[in-house]
């Protein structure tokens, strides 16, 4: 019995012993890489970039919002049918493009700005026109 008790505690001792060295946090672009959260294939209508390097892609006719979050979990949103202002929810998160704001928020309360990014077509075509 005794040695029983003697060798649990070098277990525990050698268990607590251990110095786990903290991981580094990943770079918002390298966990996009790490855990899939790139943009969507297909044709996007809009993109918006959110605080904190989140990323959102209305896509399919704006029926769908994508968003890339930063830690590189990917959700898709689905468009409140008739909604005023054009709003997207689901799974706690919503998205709203308002006249004068775009956000992205939690049911919690955070709230994070985001800003429209002008479409790769668009920039070319303006490149084009001089």
């Amino acid at each position: 019995m005794r040695t029983a008790s003697v060798i649990t505690a070098c277990l525990l001792l050698a268990a607590c012993g251990q110095d786990s060295q903290p991981t580094p946090a990943t770079p918002v672009s390298e966990a996009f890489e790490q855990q899939g959260a790139k943009p969507p294939v297909g044709p996007v209508d809009a993109t918006y970039l959110c605080d904190g390097g989140n990323r959102v892609d209305l896509i399919e006719n704006r029926r769908f919002a994508r968003i890339a979050m930063s830690d590189g979990r990917v959700v898709q949103l689905g468009s409140m049918d008739k909604s005023q202002p054009p709003t997207w929810s689901d799974v706690g998160l919503r998205f709203v493009v308002g006249a004068d704001y775009v956000e992205l928020s939690q049911d919690n309360g955070r709230t994070l700005r985001c800003e429209e990014q002008a479409s790769t077509a668009a920039v070319e075509a303006e490149s084009a026109t001089g």
